[in-house]
């Protein structure tokens, strides 16, 4: 493994178990043996390096995330469950998610521009399942009401789930949420759709 690399993975491996704010490059770089000047030689500050984790889990939900024209209502929602393991690889930038936002310029700015583009996604996708039976003809109104409803859960899920569910290991926590994004969905599906959903969250419990 690269030197670069060794100090992405022992930097996510020690945010992850200590959190962000927690590790510095000190610490980094006795974990890895060397000295600093080899982490900044890649990484000149802190949140060079956290920006750089930041990329690697938007690269990830990247090829996740997409418009699809042939969306099943559980493939839909199938779609966040290994997005949502994604960010339990990653845990440590979603639990320092407003620290970041504030302190790290240029992932804020990164962000700004992702999150406007998988709000779109999302829109797609659910104009996808209208368009196939899953749901009922919604208004722009119930359209935005559900992208903001899934996009607040995928963006705070691990928060909560740190505080409300830590008695759960972490596939039972990403199957709750899920959950919660098939239950969001419910109140608007067709007889097609909430059969499906019904399904799924069967499916869920029993995993």
């Amino acid at each position: 493994m690269k030197t670069k690399d060794k100090i992405i993975s022992k930097a996510l491996e020690m945010f992850n178990e200590s959190g962000i704010e927690y590790v510095g490059m000190r610490e980094l770089a006795a974990a890895l043996n060397i000295r600093v000047g080899n982490i900044t030689y890649y990484f000149p500050t802190k949140d060079d390096l956290v920006y750089e984790l930041s990329m690697a889990l938007n690269q990830l939900n990247a090829k996740i995330l997409s418009e699809k024209t042939d969306h099943s209502i559980e493939t839909f929602v199938l779609m966040f469950r290994q997005v949502f393991n994604n960010h339990y690889q990653f845990r440590c930038l979603l639990l320092s998610f407003v620290h970041l936002m504030k302190q790290n310029k240029r992932m804020f700015q990164t962000y700004q521009t992702t999150q406007d583009n998988r709000f779109i996604i999302i829109r797609t996708n659910i104009n996808t399942l209208i368009r196939e039976g899953y749901l009922d003809e919604l208004n722009q109104h119930e359209v935005a009401f559900l992208v903001s409803s899934i996009t607040l859960i995928v963006r705070f899920w691990l928060s909560e789930a740190a505080i409300s569910f830590n008695h759960l290991n972490p596939q039972e926590q990403i199957d709750h949420y899920v959950t919660m994004i098939c239950r969001q969905l419910l109140p608007f599906a067709t007889a097609k759709g909430k059969k499906k959903l019904k399904q799924l969250i069967k499916a869920l419990k029993a995993d």
